[in-house]
Parts: structure tokens; C-alpha cells; sequence
């Protein structure tokens, strides 16, 4: 047996982990990702539950209680693991009585803890808000559901909350409150809320219109409102519910290489080029010595093997460079700081549309006078393997000829008339072209050959009738379908093999700025028999210069959500229905993100834009901290959903933290690059991001410029 180190035999050095900590890790680290099923699954198969929330499903939590969702607020606390939360409390409470914790006489069973006491106040209030919508029936079946929780946890009389933290005196004698109330009629909280909901249910039958009417403190004591006791328990929620970090699972195993590497557990190759000679000796004739540049090397760790793979070797300032991505142990993606490349087009042409290929290696550029051009030339010089993409080995001011040769003989790929909206497959092999005659072409990127070409997608007949313009354009998941918005209001599905329209998509008031898919899971905005039976349910999302954005079912065009954000001028942070008066300015950009999952980024045209979800809550308000009262006119969002860009009407360009909602970065003179000069009338009208590397783009389609550009920003 070999003889074991000197931290093998130190136990000081060993932490015990429960397993059960680990799997909650794994767990929030699903939910960031999107995984929700797995999530769940692997919740029910270890019967382990979250320790806390993140900071989207938190304020996803506090926006329902506000709204009265009160289904979603108790589908999210069921992922809590409230026993594990009650172990901590009253291990804490212990150790502030100078108790030991072994009490065997049940003393400990009567603490109620914090968490507890917000969990039956929900369960209550979704009970009464049920009679209040006289489903009668459904509030006392749910009661008979909670009666044992709400007497356990809660007070016969009042909400024992103006000191919920306080349980020094109330844990103890809880059931002794209880035994002094059943000199009164009422016994028992459930039976409190018995008499509230037969009392209103009395009420309501008297006849006349009694619809409206409540028993005296139905809601709580003094008489509270609905309103006013939804926020009472939202604000309960966002103090007691624990906060769990976003990212944590990633920053441990960081930090534990790191140290694994310190102390050599992890295999290195730490020494490897290190001790490189810097000068070389004096000459025999007396000369300078001559300098060598340093080496360092990179290393590629397979976390799973712990096996170490040299990449390669680099210069000491590039090495500096790379380790300055990261902060507080996680990777950060970087800002763009200044623009690097400019593409302009010929004289009295402008961009009207712009987009990254999948791939990285290719922006395409659709301009006022109807040519779509490929840029993105290969820098001479580059020994690079094609599968690569280096900060500068693409040069976007040219060009793509050596690979695209229908460019460098000139034939390009061109429309009748401006090329509004632009979308790529996700296979990257096509391009889905809309004009503001209202053609729609589908090309072929490797040889620019035309596959398809759709006349008047959004009406139109004759030979003079020129169509409505199609201003936004994108490919179904599996690239057999095209959706589009125009200036008739409508969004309509077209296939590609029938060339003919299969769906439209009726309901707004003014033009469509922007549609997309988006593939859902069964929740309350798409209940099981609209999905029929499916566990996934793609849906559109539609917005429109009328101030609201529409969920429809894609299979039945039918609307299933119309959401209108307030304007900045209103206090009021819920989402209304179809029957919203709330005014609105016009939407020109949503954006579907992935993390926080079912949820988009919403910009209108006014001082700020919105984290909202898919059920219409608002979970982030993005708002200016250094100016007030400029528009918003264009937006994109970094890959990691880190960073949302946005440009305003006051020539800046904002970068908002996208879980904080902070102003991270302000690029001062971002439209006077965009467009070559300093004019405020000039207007940024659209922003794209690069698919892996930290680079922005803008471009304006003001008539008023002598040649359109497009800048980019790294």
C-alpha cells in the first residue's frame, strides 16, 4: 500500500457535504438552465426540494402574489423544502436561548417559524379570493385541504405578523392562545375562515346587486382591501422566503479546482514554459542583449477526468487579457468599449436591416435598395482551424468572396425594393428576406440561389397593387415555415413547400414590429387540452406600434394572452388583460430569453423597458439612472442574457445588468459612430449582438445620410 500525504491523513482539511445539499445545488443549477423537467424529476426521485429561491423565480413569486395568481405562488412554494428551512430556524432559536436543541419534551414542536406562517397566510388568501369569485364549493374543498396546516401555523383571531420574527413569547404558548379563544364561539382559524366564506356566501344569495359587497374584515383585520392584503403578504414573501444565488453550483467547482491546483491534489503543468530565458547572453562583440518574450501556456481541465490538455502557449499581456474575464470566480462576459469596424454601403443607400449567421463568421446586411450582401472576409494570415472564431480573424468590413463566390462575381442576392426584415434558419443554411412590397424570398447562403419567393404575403392583387410592407420576419423551429408581421396589422404563418399562407393571426391595431415562435411548457397560459395532451406548446408572440404584445396558439391562431407594459408615467407594476385601459406607446423590439426561462425582454418606445414573463408579470423594470425622459429606440441582449443593450434618442447607448436591473455601462457616443456624424435627428433603428463574442452592432436607415452604415463595436 503506498504511504498516504500528509493531507490525506489531516482531517481537519475534509468538509462532510451532505448529499442532500448537493442535489439542491444541482437542483437551482437546473432552474437557471431552463431544466425544469429534469428538475422536477430528479426533485421527486430523491424527494429533496430547493433551499431558496433565484432571484427571476423570487420576483416571478412576489409579481403573481401581487397579482393574485395565487395557483402559481403555491406551485413555487411547493419547491421549497420548508422542513430543511424549520431545521435551521430552530437550531438558530437554540442558540439564542442558550438552548441545546435536545429538548425530547416537544417544546420544539409548537415553534412555528416565519416561512411557515406566510405559507398558510397564502393558503388563506387563495381560499377567500375563491369565495370572493363565488367558486363556494372549490374555497371549502381547499379549506378541508389546510384546516390542520392553517390551525397549527396560525392565530384563531388577527394575523400574529406586526412581530413575525419575534417568537419568543407566541411559539411557546400558541396552543394556549388557541385554548383562550374557545371561551368564543370561534375555536380554530380554519373555523374563522369558515364563517367568513358562509357570511359572504349569505350575503351574496340576498338577491340585488350584492357582487361587490363583503363581510366586515374578510380580508384581515381593520378591513383590509383585496389589494392592500395581497401586497401585505407579497412583501411577507420577499422578506422570508430565502434567496439562493444565482450560479453558486459553477462558482464552488471554480473555486475547488483553484484549490485543487494550489495545493497539487489536481494534475499541472504549471512549470511548463515558465522558466524561459529572457535575455540571451552579451555578444562576444560587446553588443545589447537581445529580449525574448516570455511565455506562458494555456490549459484546458477536463473536470470530469481530471486530465489537463495544453491548448497552447501565448504572450504574457494576452494571458493578462483573458484572466481579466473573469470576477468574483465566474466568467463575465465583457462590454464592448469602442467601435473596431465600420461597413458602409454606396452612396444614397442605407441599411435597413441587419444579422449575425449562426456560425458567427457572417453578418448580412438587407439596405434601402434592395441588395442583401454576405460580409465577413477571413483575415489573410490566419493559421487558425476553421472550427475556431478569434476577436479578429474575421474582418466585417469586406465581403465574404472566398467562401461565398457568387459575391466575388458580383451576383448578389437583391429584391425589388428595401429589404425591411431579415431572419436565418437555425441550420444556417438559409435566408428568409422580407421587402417593404411585402415579397418574402427564401435563399440558399452557400450559392445564393432563390428556393422560394412569396408575392403580397399580407395582401395585395393586381399588377400596380404593391402589398403591404412585412417588417419582421422568422423561421418556424424545424425551417418549414416562415412567420410574418406587416402593415395590415396581422401576423401570418406561411409554408414553404405550398408557398402558400396557412395561418393568420388577427387581433392587433396598428403594424406588427416584431414576431417569433416560442415553445412553451403546459402552465397556466396554455392549459391541456389547448396543447392537446403535449408536454411542450409552441406558441407566437407578436408586438405592435399599438402598445401590446400578443400570445396566440400557433395551432389554432387563436389569441391567448394580450399583455399592454405601463407607460413610465404609471405607478401601477401590474399586467391587465384585454380589458386594459392602461395607455402604452408603441413596442419595437421583444426579445425571447433563455435564462430566466419564459421570459422576454419587452422595449416600447418611452424611458424604459421590461423583464416581463410569458403569463404577463413584470419581473425587472430596466430604467436610466443619469437622464430621464429619452426613448427607447433599439435593443439587443447579449447570449449569457447577461447584458441588455439599448439605444436612446439622446445618441447613448445603455447596458443594463440584466439580473439587477443596474446601469452597467453607458457608451456616450454610440449613434455618432453608427451613423458617421453628430445630428440628433438621426435615430439608431436597429442593434444586433454576435453569437459568441462580446460585439455590437448598429445601424441607422435615416434617409438623411450620403452612405449607410453599419458600426461594430468591440
Amino acid at each position: 500500500m503506498s504511504p498516504k500525504s500528509p493531507e490525506d491523513n489531516d482531517e481537519s482539511n475534509k468538509i462532510d457535504i451532505p448529499s442532500a445539499d448537493i442535489l439542491r445545488l444541482i437542483l437551482t443549477h437546473l432552474t437557471e438552465s431552463n431544466l425544469h423537467q429534469s428538475c422536477q424529476s430528479l426533485s421527486q426521485e430523491s424527494g429533496v426540494s430547493m433551499a431558496g429561491l433565484v432571484g427571476p423565480s423570487k420576483g416571478q413569486l412576489i409579481s403573481c402574489a401581487e397579482g393574485g395568481r395565487w395557483g402559481e405562488c403555491l406551485e413555487i412554494l411547493t419547491g421549497l423544502d420548508l422542513q430543511r428551512y424549520r431545521r435551521g430556524y430552530i437550531d438558530d432559536y437554540c442558540k439564542a436561548h442558550g438552548d441545546d436543541g435536545n429538548n425530547d419534551g416537544g417544546a420544539h414542536e409548537s415553534i412555528i417559524t416565519p416561512l411557515e406562517k406566510v405559507a398558510s397566510l397564502t393558503h388563506e388568501m387563495t381560499i377567500l379570493e375563491l369565495g370572493d369569485r363565488g367558486e363556494f364549493e372549490l374555497a371549502y374543498a381547499c379549506l378541508r385541504m389546510c384546516s390542520e396546516m392553517l390551525d397549527k401555523t396560525l392565530p384563531v383571531n388577527g394575523d400574529d405578523v406586526d412581530d413575525i420574527d419575534d417568537l419568543k413569547q407566541d411559539n411557546y404558548q400558541n396552543n394556549t392562545n388557541n385554548t383562550e379563544a374557545n371561551l368564543g364561539m370561534i375555536s380554530s382559524r380554519s373555523a374563522d375562515i369558515e364563517r367568513r366564506i358562509t357570511a359572504l356566501s349569505s350575503l351574496r344569495s340576498s338577491g340585488g346587486d350584492t357582487s361587490l359587497l363583503l363581510p366586515t374584515n374578510y380580508y384581515g383585520p381593520s378591513n383590509q382591501t383585496q389589494q392592500k392584503r395581497r401586497h401585505f403578504i407579497s412583501k411577507l414573501l420577499s422578506r422570508h422566503v430565502p434567496d439562493a444565488p444565482m450560479g453558486r453550483l459553477t462558482s464552488l467547482l471554480q473555486q475547488s479546482v483553484k484549490w485543487q491546483c494550489h495545493t497539487g491534489a489536481f494534475p499541472t503543468v504549471q512549470r511548463l514554459f515558465q522558466d524561459q530565458v529572457e535575455n540571451d547572453d552579451d555578444n562576444d562583440d560587446g553588443g545589447k542583449k537581445k529580449k525574448k518574450k516570455r511565455k506562458t501556456t494555456e490549459q484546458k481541465f477536463d473536470l470530469v477526468l481530471g486530465n489537463v490538455d495544453l491548448v497552447g502557449s501565448t504572450d504574457s499581456k494576452k494571458h493578462k487579457r483573458k484572466s481579466a474575464s473573469t470576477k468574483e470566480g465566474r466568467i463575465v462576459e465583457r462590454i464592448p468599449s469602442r467601435a473596431k469596424q465600420t461597413i458602409r454601403l454606396g452612396k444614397k443607400s442605407y441599411i435597413e436591416s441587419a444579422i449575425f449567421l449562426p456560425d458567427g463568421r457572417g453578418l448580412v446586411t438587407g439596405s434601402s435598395d434592395g441588395f442583401i450582401e454576405v460580409w465577413g472576409e477571413r483575415r489573410s494570415g490566419d493559421n487558425e482551424s476553421s472550427n475556431s472564431l478569434l476577436q479578429n480573424d474575421i474582418d466585417f468590413e469586406k465581403l465574404q468572396t472566398s467562401d461565398l463566390l457568387y459575391q466575388k462575381n458580383d451576383e448578389l442576392m437583391m429584391q425589388d425594393s428595401s429589404i425591411l426584415a431579415m431572419d436565418v434558419s437555425h441550420d444556417g443554411t438559409m435566408l428568409a428576406s422580407a421587402s417593404s412590397y411585402g415579397d418574402v424570398c427564401v435563399w440558399k447562403i452557400a450559392d445564393g440561389r432563390l428556393l422560394r419567393k412569396l408575392e403580397r404575403t399580407h395582401g395585395g392583387s393586381g399588377s400596380n397593387d404593391q402589398g403591404c410592407a412585412v417588417t419582421c420576419i422568422q423561421f418556424s423551429p424545424d425551417g418549414s415555415k416562415v412567420l410574418t408581421g406587416g402593415h395590415d396589422s396581422t401576423c401570418r404563418e406561411h409554408g414553404l413547400l405550398s408557398s402558400r399562407m396557412i395561418k393568420e393571426f388577427r387581433g392587433h391595431k396598428s403594424y406588427v414590429n416584431c414576431c417569433s415562435y416560442v415553445i412553451l411548457p403546459n402552465s397556466s397560459i396554455v392549459t391541456r387540452s389547448e396543447s392537446g395532451g403535449e408536454r411542450n406548446f409552441l406558441a407566437v408572440v407578436t408586438a405592435s406600434a399599438d402598445g401590446s404584445v400578443m400570445i396566440w396558439n400557433c395551432r389554432s391562431a387563436e389569441p391567448l394572452r394580450e399583455i399592454i407594459p405601463p407607460i413610465s408615467t404609471s405607478n401601477n407594476r401590474s399586467i391587465h388583460d384585454t380589458e386594459s385601459i392602461v395607455s402604452s406607446r408603441s413596442i419595437h423590439t421583444v426579445i425571447q430569453m433563455h435564462t430566466p426561462p419564459n421570459t422576454m425582454i419587452v422595449v416600447p418606445r418611452s424611458d424604459r423597458a421590461f423583464l416581463m414573463s410569458l403569463s404577463g408579470s413584470i419581473l425587472q423594470t430596466y430604467v436610466r439612472d443619469d437622464v430621464q425622459g429619452t426613448e427607447l429606440l433599439a435593443a439587443t441582449v447579449s447570449p449569457s442574457n447577461q447584458w441588455l443593450y439599448v439605444s436612446a434618442n439622446d445618441g447613448k447607448c445603455i447596458v443594463f445588468d440584466l439580473n439587477s436591473g443596474k446601469v452597467e455601462k453607458i457608451l456616450t457616443s454610440f449613434t455618432q459612430e453608427c451613423v458617421g456624424k453628430s445630428d440628433p435627428s438621426c435615430e439608431i433603428s436597429g442593434m444586433l449582438h454576435h453569437p459568441h463574442c462580446s460585439f455590437i452592432g448598429g445601424y441607422s436607415n435615416d434617409k438623411s445620410q450620403k452612405r449607410g452604415m453599419l458600426s461594430i463595436w468591440k
